[in-house]
């Protein structure tokens, strides 16, 4: 066993600062690494790209930690470098030198950590020997009031001499502890594999190479993971951890991936991960360093999430909050909680930064009180989140998307259940076809909705008593506001469960309702069904109805009306009805025909050979076939669509 591969904790850490304070230097004293390795960062003397080492200690004992230090520069025409560095660390190392005390460098990067939330690490004061005691102390002080209200307030400081070494020792214990300290966010445990792709390389005999922080999940050697942006399959060759190779690699740690990608489609930002994941529009929160001077709309901002860059245009999403929605300039890869920063249209300071809170963003309502109410929720973790959305949601918790969102594997989403499941009262498990999960809906808004279908039902009832029923389209039309349709599609399929409804062919309708035979039923089971029971595939005209049965023209077209809304006749022409088991049978006709010209399609004159029926008629039955989406005509040949039990569910 290598010294990563045993019980070990890990910590990655962020340098900060301006530039020339002594943070390459200082790293190199932690760890013994050089991380500036380009020719112009040694001719400039100053980091220029993202640099990475690490301090392994304790050996194989229970006590052993690895630190991973992302070396970041520190001068403002590298700050893109340094955002993509700091975007998946647990710590920061903020380092100031007291000869030049606080720059301008020092406020945009300690502001930047502040917005991505590293509230773990500690600020290092170099260049000791270059200032006097009184010196020392006043970067003290005025460090600690600008700390104050940042999240590293409670970091401590460490004075630190790079040439001697002194104070490296405390801070490397300082740093140890904070290892053991670390722990990762529960839903990240839950979730499945995301590596951060900050750097791609080539090696020769190896092939290619990525370096990043696993995000969340856990990845083994040998696993097939995705590369979110084009869905490529990309197997994991080997693990590295510094020098040492290693069977897994869990959330929150640093490590280059050897991978089955070319070099050339795979690039800093990308993600791998378990599925294809690429959205244009994200619902977010958003601080702004300055809320005085407000975002513009129409104007493209640089973005950096992960260690992806975007533009983006911003439109504020409620005036009274900090929720934000942008629309990016190419797709991303990201999920709930990823932390970002937004910087100027020319790219030159940074504004302010948030964290994304939903990917699923609808095309309409999205400044709704109804959705803003729900990304205030959805703020929260996965199962207080569930708990807080029940409460405001009026269509119910898509379970299957709120696993999507937020990257979480199927266990995670079954506990998320079973807590749901221990609420008083309950919430409602609406199953929705084709989804894994159920949709989740509060009990009040359960019930409200179930009120609210049952007052159409009732009304059209007492209106309508010889009528089976609504079809749902119908039922979706008359509930206002209205509900989407696969919501009211399971909502229903729940209360037909439950005995509430029930359905007759297509229809819905309460339980209790019993339809009354009308006057027209009664004529047209008597007189009417009988005579195309006999007609079969050439069913009477309406006029020949009249003259078998006696009933004038508009009684009989009345009483045709009423047995097609009910479903007993389907309406083909203006005088012709048939019965729907015949028209099935002449479906299976046209299939049959259909599946003879291997595809090719029919004509008229073959269906009408094969049914022995008149062309006119054969014209009124195919163009039927064709408004109800059973059949497509293609000059003078029609082919299947679907199916035809697809046509009549």
């Amino acid at each position: 066993m290598n010294a990563v591969n045993s019980p070990r904790q890990f910590l990655v850490i962020a340098t900060a600062g301006h530039v020339d304070h002594g943070k390459t230097s200082l790293v190199q004293q932690l760890t013994g690494t050089d991380t500036d390795t380009l020719a112009e960062e040694k001719a400039r003397g100053l980091t220029i790209n993202t640099g990475f080492a690490y301090r392994h200690s304790g050996g194989e004992s229970q006590s052993a930690t690895t630190l991973g230090f992302v070396d970041v520069p520190g001068h403002s025409d590298f700050i893109n470098n340094m955002l993509a560095g700091v975007s998946a660390v647990n710590a920061a190392l903020l380092v100031i030198a007291v000869d030049d005390g606080i720059m301008p460098q020092t406020r945009e990067h300690l502001a930047i950590l502040d917005l991505l939330g590293i509230a773990k690490g500690a600020i290092a004061l170099t260049k000791i020997d270059h200032c006097s005691p009184e010196r020392l102390f006043a970067v003290e002080a005025e460090v600690a009031a600008l700390l104050a209200r940042t999240s590293l307030s409670a970091a401590p400081l460490f004075r630190i001499d790079n040439l001697s070494g002194a104070g490296v020792p405390e801070l490397t214990a300082h740093l140890n502890a904070l290892a053991f300290q670390q722990r990762i966010n529960n839903d990240s445990l839950d979730q499945h594999p995301r590596f951060s792709v900050d750097r791609s390389f080539t090696a020769k005999g190896i092939g290619t190479i990525v370096t990043g922080t696993l995000a969340a999940g856990r990845i083994k050697q040998g696993d097939l993971l995705v590369h979110c942006s084009t869905g490529e399959q990309v197997r994991v060759r080997g693990i590295r951890i510094d020098r040492n190779e290693c069977e897994t690699l869990s959330a929150g740690q640093r490590a280059a991936l050897s991978v089955s990608i070319g070099h050339d489609d795979i690039a800093r930002g990308d993600w791998l991960g378990a599925a294809k994941r690429s959205v244009i529009r994200i619902d977010t929160h958003l601080t702004l360093l300055d809320s005085a001077a407000p975002l513009k709309s129409g104007v493209d901002y640089h973005l950096h999430i992960g260690a992806a860059h975007r533009l983006a245009r911003v439109r504020k999403l409620d005036e009274n909050a900090s929720l934000y929605q942008l629309s990016l300039d190419e797709p991303i890869a990201c999920h709930w909680g990823d932390r970002f920063i937004l910087r100027d249209p020319a790219a030159k300071f940074s504004l302010g930064g948030g964290k994304v809170i939903d990917t699923e963003v609808p095309k309409r309502g999205r400044a709704s009180p109804e959705r803003l109410a729900l990304l205030r929720a959805y703020q929260n973790e996965s199962r207080a989140a569930i708990e807080a959305a029940l409460a405001v949601t009026p269509y119910g918790i898509a379970l299957e998307q709120f696993a999507l969102v937020r990257n979480l594997a199927p266990a995670a989403i079954d506990a998320c259940l079973e807590q749901a499941r221990q609420q008083s009262p309950a919430p409602i498990e609406v199953p929705i076809d084709g989804a894994r999960f159920p949709r989740l809906f509060g009990a009040p808004v359960a019930d409200s909705l179930t009120v609210r279908l049952t007052d159409v039902l009732q009304n059209f009832h007492a209106e309508q008593p010889s009528e089976a029923g609504l079809l749902e389209s119908a039922i979706a039309r008359a509930l206002q506001p209205s509900v989407p349709a696969p919501v009211l599609a399971g909502f229903i399929a729940t209360l037909l469960s439950k005995g509430s409804l029930r359905r007759e062919g297509g229809f819905v309708a309460l339980a209790t309702h019993r339809a009354q035979v009308s006057k027209e039923r009664q004529e047209f089971d008597i007189k009417i069904a009988p005579l195309l029971a006999r007609g079969g595939i050439t069913p009477p005209r309406t006029r020949e109805i009249v003259d078998a049965t006696g009933i004038p023209l508009k009684a009989v077209e009345r009483i045709l009306q009423h047995c097609a809304r009910s479903g007993i006749v389907v309406k083909i022409a203006d005088n012709r009805f048939y019965t729907p088991a015949t028209l099935a049978k002449l479906a299976a006709t046209a299939n049959e025909l259909m599946t003879a010209s291997e595809g090719h399609g029919f004509s008229v004159i073959d269906f009408r050979d094969k049914t022995g029926i008149g062309r006119n008629l054969c014209i009124e039955v195919l163009e039927h076939f064709d408004g109800c989406g059973y059949t497509l005509r293609k000059e003078n040949v029609r082919v299947i669509r679907k199916p035809w039990s697809d046509v009549t569910a």
